[in-house]
C-alpha cells in the first residue's frame, strides 16, 4: 500500500492543547478506533503529553534542533533522539516535551500493548540499502532529493518525498545526502499458552 499526503489526516491531540498529523492506522474507517498509528506532531512549546492507557509508545524528533522529556514529579530529563532508534515509553507516562527552538515537528509510533510490539528508526543521510520485514512494515520518506525505488512485497514502487509504504517486505536502496527516512517494525503479541482444564 502506497499513501499519499492527500490520504494523510490531521486531528486534535487528546488533550486539546495541539494537533497531529495522523499518516496511517488500521483503524476499519478514518476516526475508527486503531491498535497502531504513526503520526507527526508540531511541538511549538513545552507541553504534556496526551495519556493513552495500554499503548506503547515511540517517539523521535522529525525537524528542528532537537526535543527534550520531563518526568512529572522527578523532573528527569531525556532527550528525544533524532537518529537511530526513537525512544520507548508507556502511554500512562506523565511527561512534558520542551522543544529546543522553533520548528520542532516529531514523529510517533503507537502500538495497542495487548496487540503489538514494535520499533521504529530514523534514518538521515547516506545509507545502505536495506530491507524491512514484519507483519507490518512501514517506510516514510520525509525528506529526499528525489522519489526513492523500492520493493513494497515483491512489486517495485516509487516512494515520493512526503509518502508512506506499508507492506510486510519492503526493500529500499542505498540513500542519499539529503534523506530523512522513518521505518518501523510492527509485529503482532502473540497471545500465552492457556492450559486446557484437567476432567
Amino acid at each position: 500500500m502506497l499513501l499519499q499526503p492527500a490520504d494523510f489526516r490531521r486531528v486534535p491531540w487528546k488533550n486539546g492543547l495541539g494537533s497531529t498529523l495522523e499518516l496511517a492506522t488500521d483503524a476499519p474507517e478514518p476516526g475508527g478506533p486503531w491498535t497502531w498509528r504513526l503520526s507527526i506532531a508540531d511541538v511549538p512549546e513545552r507541553a504534556a503529553f496526551s495519556r493513552f492507557d495500554r499503548v506503547d509508545r515511540r517517539l523521535a524528533v522529525l525537524e528542528g534542533a532537537g526535543m527534550d522529556l520531563y518526568e512529572a514529579g522527578s523532573g528527569r530529563k531525556v532527550a528525544v533522539p533524532r537518529e537511530g532508534q526513537a525512544h520507548a515509553f508507556r502511554g500512562e507516562d506523565a511527561l512534558e516535551g520542551a522543544p529546543i527552538g522553533a520548528g520542532v515537528r516529531d514523529v510517533n509510533l503507537f502500538l495497542a500493548r495487548a496487540a503489538w510490539t514494535g520499533a521504529m528508526r530514523v534514518v538521515r543521510g547516506e545509507s545502505p540499502a536495506l530491507s524491512l520485514r514484519a507483519d507490518v512494515a512501514l517506510a516514510y520518506l520525509h525528506e529526499a532529493p528525489a522519489a526513492l525505488r523500492i520493493e513494497a512485497d515483491g512489486t517495485a514502487i516509487d516512494l515520493a518525498p512526503g509518502s508512506l509504504a506499508i507492506a510486510s517486505w519492503i526493500a529500499l536502496p542505498a540513500t542519499p545526502p539529503t534523506t530523512t527516512l522513518i521505518l518501523a517494525r510492527l509485529e503482532r503479541r502473540k497471545l500465552p499458552l492457556v492450559a486446557s482444564p484437567r476432567a
